[in-house]
């Protein structure tokens, strides 16, 4: 089974941020705040998870038909559906993780920009295997 990493780096009102590792291939990621892991409004908490290639509305949708399907990160506590989609700014996820290539600002708020182009490439680079596991942690400054 092969492991991507997701590092977060930055929690805050504007959504939880962080730098993906597949391999070689690294992107950005947006998430909701976190809000004690509640459904469709928080971030999920760190930890090891499988995830699972299926079937997606939200995939078909993000994408323009490009894929149907993507990858979810599964056996979350109390939790389900949680895709890696195309987005840009925390209102684009409901408790998903979003991905781009860089940091920015969309409609005044902090953002991941191209995000449909690097979801291209994260498909291609998670095709490696069809067993995976996302590793969630966080880096900690100390002042």
């Amino acid at each position: 089974m092969k492991q991507a990493s997701l590092d977060r780096f930055a929690y805050s009102p504007m959504g939880t941020f962080g730098r993906l590792t597949i391999g070689d291939f690294q992107c950005f990621t947006v998430e909701r705040p976190w809000q004690d892991n509640k459904p469709n409004v928080s971030c999920i908490p760190e930890g090891t998870y499988p995830l699972k290639l299926r079937e997606s509305p939200i995939i078909k949708r993000t994408t323009g038909g490009a894929f149907t399907k993507g990858w979810e990160v599964t056996d979350v506590p109390d939790r389900s559906l949680i895709m890696l989609h195309v987005g840009n700014t925390l209102n684009d996820v409901e408790g998903c993780i979003a991905v781009g290539a860089g940091l920015g600002w969309v409609y005044n708020r902090w953002a991941v920009t191209d995000s449909r182009r690097t979801f291209t490439f994260l498909m291609d680079a998670l095709s490696a295997s069809d067993e995976w596991t996302l590793a969630i942690t966080s880096t900690h400054f100390s002042g």
